[in-house]
């Protein structure tokens, strides 16, 4: 049973459904404190991304739980505004590291399917599959030795984990409500940023005259602006799965799912059913979602508290793991070096591919514009005002050779400070 808190002058009751509080779960018969903590690798915290979101409400829900669960932000970002403050979300620090080798354990470290391999060499591996495997980035399959969990069933099936389902309710029920009184419907909205971006998909004439929403634009609506756009629209059609499909169900705007080489099949078609969605735009099964949408929400809600049992088998398992690794070999002695520079090294990696090419298409006021607005941030990392001058001199070669010598440099330093043995060779990226 859920240990709830008193009411009155003591703590908040934890809330199952809203899964941003910080309220402990106080639930020790289904989460016994794991002795292994879990390294979250995660891009940088972005409201308009579902998969994002999850990511970082695993790691605060695990912290919840009574787990130790950080984020690593991977792919690199520059901005120290990484995670959601609302959220328990510590990110991997060397202290945090250099605790954990001292104590023995090993990291659980789950990756999302969009990384390819295991680039930190930990021990203990979890994949989170929030997407068709390969289908974005990432690889197709996975070795038998990582734990896979799918975002849905229909994920974990495709993963070779048919078991092993996390579904983590991200969208926020409270925002994305029906109309408190009832209006008609004029119009609709479509969603296919994916599908046109990354797949260069043509629009069909069913979207022509409807409101594209979009995100990362400087005209893209606002969140509040999308739920007010649901609750007027007829309906809502998208190229791909998006968690906005389910935010226009909640809003009873019924959503129409454009088949197309990149969309043959919902990704949580079991834990959302097909009331409120139709495959494709014949009318009958329009009808259809229009007369079933008020359904959406109840089960949605259902959701939330699937989402904490599942959570239980996931510590579960991922423990029992960690504990086996653990015991064979503790912590891995290049993992503390991966986490704290393998970021770095493709970011500055990255940063000089980025001078070079803006030196040979601009010039050197814009390169000097782009290190104006860099030095500030990784000045310690690397001095990119060589950039230029050792590429006129001496080539592109110069640039990367120098790159390494600093970054290795740094390297060698941070390995005396964790306690390794000093001058270890620090292996290339691969």
């Amino acid at each position: 049973m859920m240990r709830d808190t008193v009411c009155g002058d003591g703590p908040p009751l934890f809330d199952p459904i809203r899964l941003e509080d910080r309220t402990p779960v106080n639930d020790d018969a289904r989460f016994q404190r794991g002795k292994n903590p879990y390294y979250i690798v995660t891009p940088r915290f972005v409201r308009t991304s579902a998969g994002i979101k999850a990511v970082h409400l695993l790691c605060h829900c695990l912290n919840r739980a009574g787990q130790e669960a950080y984020v690593l932000i991977y792919p690199r970002w520059h901005d120290p505004v990484r995670t959601n403050p609302k959220l328990v979300t510590p990110e991997v620090t060397a202290e945090v590291i250099r605790r954990h080798r001292k104590r023995g354990v090993s990291p659980i470290m789950v990756y999302p399917e969009t990384v390819p391999g295991n680039p930190m060499g930990a021990y203990t591996v979890v994949r989170y599959v929030l997407n068709f495997p390969g289908q974005l980035a990432g690889d197709k399959t996975y070795p038998a030795n990582e734990m896979v969990f799918g975002y849905s069933s229909v994920l974990a099936a495709a993963a070779g984990a048919p078991a092993q389902v996390l579904f983590i309710p991200a969208s926020d029920a409270t925002l994305y409500t029906p109309p408190v009184e009832p209006r008609e419907r004029k119009g609709s909205c479509y969603w296919a940023m994916k599908y046109r971006i990354v797949h260069g998909g043509a629009l069909l004439p069913v979207t022509a005259g409807s409101v594209e929403i979009t995100r990362d634009l400087p005209d893209s609506q606002k969140p509040a602006e999308i739920a007010a756009l649901f609750r007027s629209s007829e309906l809502f059609y998208t190229y791909e799965n998006t968690a906005l499909a389910l935010e226009a169900a909640l809003c009873h705007c019924p959503t129409v799912f454009l088949p197309n080489p990149w969309l043959t099949e919902t990704i949580a078609a079991k834990e959302l059913g097909a009331d409120g969605f139709a495959w494709g735009d014949d009318p009958a099964e329009i009808a259809r979602a229009k007369a079933t949408v008020h359904l959406v929400r109840e089960r949605y809600l259902k959701s939330y508290a699937e989402f904490w049992e599942q959570l239980s088998v996931f510590v579960a398992v991922t423990q029992t793991r960690a504990a086996e690794d653990a015991a064979a070999g503790g912590f891995p002695a290049s993992l503390a070096l991966r986490v704290l520079w393998r970021p770095r090294i493709e970011f500055a990696a990255a940063a000089c591919r980025g001078t070079v090419s803006t030196f040979r298409e601009s010039g050197m006021r814009a390169v000097l514009r782009k290190l104006r607005r860099r030095l500030g941030v990784d000045h310690g990392l690397i001095q990119m005002r060589v950039t230029v001058t050792d590429f006129r001199s001496e080539g592109a070669g110069a640039v990367a050779r120098k790159v390494w010598a600093r970054i290795t440099g740094a390297s060698r330093t941070a390995t005396r400070r964790l306690g390794s043995p000093a001058g270890r060779h620090v292996p290339p990226p691969e």
